[in-house]
């Protein structure tokens, strides 16, 4: 028996299930005739909300990857905080949040190195506008002094990836490091 659904909640059903599968067999060993058998439909649905399984998988990452900068968005935007003490809670929150997170562990596996470090830049180009303003904002009320907020923003948050994706170091010394980094930056100039 067939079953229709609006447009928007199939496509998030075929997002869904991808990804899941994805992360239970990996990435090169599902087909989109695998996700069509796993949602019980025909493979041409899937190949018409989605051109390719890359195409699938590009906005399955775009969407995880604005679920993530979503989390730090409040704690980001609380202005009754300094900027530092922010950045210093949005620390915490990685620590915190480590295991949590959807699809962690497939973007995590070794083998997904460069997907990790394609998430990681979807997240950073999510963040970019919003730690700008912060920034911005926090130049404004003479908390900082930056010549531009922009760059260092864009420092900040696109610096933190190389470190963040080296699993041999634990993660809380990672996470002190950038802090640390972090504080020499928006001291420098």
């Amino acid at each position: 028996m067939r079953v229709s659904k609006p447009p928007e909640e199939r496509r998030q059903e075929i997002l869904d299930t991808a990804m899941r599968l994805f992360s239970e067999q990996g990435y090169e060993e599902v087909s989109m005739a695998d996700i069509a058998k796993e949602l019980k439909v025909v493979p041409g649905l899937c190949y018409r909300y989605f051109d390719s399984k890359r195409v699938l998988f590009r906005e399955a990452m775009e969407q995880y990857g604005r679920e993530c900068a979503a989390m730090v968005l409040p704690v980001l935007r609380d202005r009754s905080r300094t900027i530092r003490e922010r950045l210093d809670a949005i620390a915490g929150l990685i620590l915190r949040s480590e295991g949590e997170t959807r699809w962690r562990a497939f973007y995590h596996r070794p083998e997904n190195r460069h997907l990790h470090l394609q998430l990681s830049g979807e997240i950073c180009e999510s963040l970019l506008p919003y730690v700008t303003e912060e920034l911005q904002a926090a130049c404004r009320s003479g908390e900082l002094h930056l010549s531009h907020p922009e760059v260092t923003a864009s420092f900040l948050l696109y610096g933190q990836v190389g470190l963040l994706g080296e699993s041999e170091v634990p993660l809380e010394t990672r996470v002190d490091l950038i802090r640390r980094y972090a504080d020499r930056i928006l001291d420098a100039e």
